[in-house]
């Protein structure tokens, strides 16, 4: 009889366990992407691979695995996470949609405090993915130097540490545009060279490469933004829109070199010509880097407000844009100004 209590015993402690496990494999990992178009959806089911280049998806219920390419993640609820955890990541939502980096520096360090969150039910893909979000929710909220200065620390041990992660490129990213506001190009020529060599999808790449073109260009490294301007035309593969940006900075160089009057006059023709509004935003920003390389704060100013007023669909430059229009705010002493585009530039993050 004991023996057979016993066996009961373990047949039900067995039976409790197997529905635990079957549980946690059922709890669906919940990620929310954004396609090429803008639109946004939900896939539900159970991630199989992290890589840079994306996550592989068994759809729930369907026994069907998809990828989904690491720019198109915006954000995950992973089926790991327990209750306590989920709603509080399920409480950053609104501070997150609504850039409000300072709230979700707080409330994803009172993630990392929780006693659930430290449970071993918590799996690393799940932990580090509360880790990547409060970096760069750090990095959002700078706004001295030296939280800039921290925030790209925090960026960069992370990188470090999770080279095989689909956050790797977006962390790369966000590094190379701290470093380049910062206006430390070398280590944004760095990061931005490790973006574009890295096994990651197009989009991150082509935008390390305008990037790159950009930071030698802030830079003055004339030679460089002429390899890289060559390297481009000459490629039959690169891709249209890549090979007007390189043309535009051509042309740029010859105004940075010394005939400012000829090259803005081709610039504008350009921009009038010119139907994609990407490609007007950057020559209007291009237009403004000349003009403040020559101490034309103000015709700067009229430049980058076009791209932010007007030319702001393409993320990228609109983000340049406003970085550059807070330079001149600050070195107008207009604080009112440097808080309203500091906040702008977070929003758009």
């Amino acid at each position: 009889m004991k023996r057979i209590g016993g066996f009961f015993a373990l047949a039900g402690l067995m039976c409790i366990v197997a529905a635990h496990t079957f549980g946690q494999e059922k709890t669906a990992d919940k990620i929310e992407r954004r396609d090429k178009k803008g639109n946004t959806s939900v896939v539900n089911g159970r991630i199989l691979e992290e890589t840079p280049a994306g996550v592989k998806v068994r759809l729930e219920g369907k026994g069907k695995d998809v990828d989904i390419p690491s720019n198109e993640i915006q954000r995950i609820s992973y089926g790991d996470f327990n209750v306590p955890v989920l709603k509080a990541i399920a409480a950053t939502t609104t501070n997150d949609r609504d850039a409000n980096f300072p709230a979700l520096v707080k409330q994803y360090e009172d993630v990392v405090a929780m006693p659930d969150f430290k449970l071993a039910t918590v799996g690393p893909n799940a932990r580090r993915y509360v880790e990547f979000r409060l970096a760069q929710a750090r990095a959002g909220a700078a706004e001295t130097p030296e939280q800039a200065t921290a925030a790209a620390k925090g960026l960069a041990d992370f990188i470090a540490a999770n080279p095989s992660s689909w956050q790797y490129p977006h962390a790369l990213r966000q590094l190379g545009r701290l470093q380049a506001d910062a206006g430390d190009y070398a280590a944004a020529t760095k990061t931005f060279d490790t973006l574009e060599k890295a096994a990651v999808p197009a989009e991150f790449k082509l935008e390390a490469t305008a990037a790159l073109i950009d930071v030698a260009f802030q830079a003055d490294k004339k030679d460089d933004v002429k390899a890289r301007l060559d390297k481009i035309l000459a490629d039959a593969n690169a891709p249209t829109t890549l090979k007007d940006r390189a043309g535009l900075y051509q042309v740029a160089l010859g105004g940075a070199e010394g005939d400012v009057t000829a090259t803005v006059k081709k610039i504008e023709e350009t921009i009038a010509k010119a139907q994609d509004p990407a490609l007007r935003a950057l020559a209007y920003n291009v237009l403004g880097d000349l003009h403040m390389a020559k101490g034309q704060k103000r015709d700067a100013m009229w430049s980058y407000l076009w791209v932010d007023q007007v030319y702001n669909q393409d993320r990228g430059e609109h983000l340049k844009a406003m970085t550059r229009l807070i330079k001149i705010f600050e070195a107008e002493m207009d604080p009112d100004k440097v808080k309203m585009y500091r906040d702008k530039v977070n929003r758009s993050r």
